[in-house]
């Protein structure tokens, strides 16, 4: 049987668009593998430094020879049952919003839209504050901190959720933004009414976990928080396949058999029970989920934030925010150093955002 120069011209030119489909995605697997390999070389540099970095100064060999089981009883004493909590907390929260931003992200086709920035974290701490500086009922005080704080966090990040989807912002780019922004700033406005009213001691006790601080959590909160965050990380994973589609336009998106209503969905549950998690824990992080996709998209050259560099960078640019929290004489909490850096970052969007929609008009 013999083929027509016809037929074997469009056979050329299929197997041609086929091996660059195949290299395309070759590259684009090795860059997201380089950049998250970066990124954790970061993340563990900041996690020794943050091991020896305290009142008992300890190099980076020290700490290695400590976690070696070598050092003195009191380098021990600091690095295992103080410091490596610390450290490991830092890394895990920070992987975890990098990831939930990149989620969040994805699903709103909006490069600022974060679990911060669309109020699910201020509505997950409004819920711990009024738990925190009201009468709790006796069968709450009689539940362990962080289930209790984690049952709230997550009732008020999912009324927010609710409220998203009830004004029509789920589903619309920058709609979604702009109600989610109304909504943290009237959130954060009934956090202060509430610690206004408060107890003196219960004001202050609140008002240090409002700032989010990793530097109070010991090895027992550790399982609890990761045993929080596995369900939601686990939604997040079942929709990672589809989300470069998402990242596409809903008609796109229908043509290829997406069901984008139930992966939307899922993605936002997801993000927003990490959120809730997280808060429960070291009180409310911001700009991390926000920033760390970014830095993972710049580095690995990617259109859309991959979850896996996103995790790597937030656990690296967490990290960073400790180090430098560290070597502040007053021991600033790592929430106030990264709202800082966070700040900076979201005027460069939003200027960025605005003068690309200015060129395409």
């Amino acid at each position: 049987m013999t083929h027509s120069p016809q037929n074997n011209s469009l056979q050329t030119i299929t197997e041609d668009l086929t091996q660059q489909l195949t290299c395309q995605r070759r590259n684009r697997i090795a860059r997201i593998v380089g950049s998250t390999g970066f990124f954790a070389v970061v993340a563990f540099a900041c996690y020794l430094v943050l091991l020896g970095q305290g009142t008992v100064k300890m190099s980076p060999a020290e700490v290695l020879d400590v976690l070696r089981g070598g050092g003195t009883a009191r380098q021990i004493a600091v690095v295992w049952d103080l410091r490596l909590p610390v450290a490991l907390a830092t890394m895990i929260v920070g992987a975890a919003l990098g990831t939930a931003g990149a989620w969040t992200q994805t699903m709103a086709r909006n490069p600022l839209a974060s679990p911060d920035i669309l109020g699910v974290t201020s509505g997950a701490a409004v819920l711990v504050v009024l738990g925190t500086v009201t009468v709790r009922p006796t069968w709450l005080e009689d539940l362990p901190m962080f289930w209790w704080r984690a049952g709230l966090a997550m009732v008020g990040a999912v009324a927010v959720l609710v409220v998203l989807t009830l004004l029509g912002g789920v589903g619309t780019s920058d709609k979604i933004v702009l109600i989610g922004f109304a909504l943290s700033l009237m959130l954060q406005a009934v956090v202060s009414y509430l610690l206004l009213k408060a107890e003196i001691l219960r004001a202050a006790e609140t008002q240090t976990w409002l700032a989010g601080s990793t530097g109070f959590v010991r090895m027992n909160a550790l399982i609890p928080l990761l045993v929080g965050l596995a369900p939601f990380i686990a939604i997040g994973l079942w929709c990672a396949r589809d989300l470069p589609v998402l990242a596409h336009d809903d008609s796109s998106a229908s043509s290829l058999g997406v069901n984008i209503k139930a992966r939307r969905a899922a993605l936002l549950i997801a993000a927003t029970g990490v959120a809730a998690v997280v808060v429960s824990v070291v009180g409310p992080i911001g700009f991390i989920a926000l920033i760390a996709p970014h830095l993972g998209r710049i580095v690995a050259n990617t259109g859309t934030p991959s979850p896996m560099v996103s995790a790597a960078a937030g656990a690296a640019l967490l990290g960073v925010c400790a180090v430098i929290a560290g070597f502040i004489p007053t021991s600033a909490p790592v929430g106030a150093v990264s709202s800082v850096i966070g700040g900076i970052a979201l005027v460069g969007l939003v200027i960025k955002k605005m003068n690309k929609r200015g060129n395409n008009g």
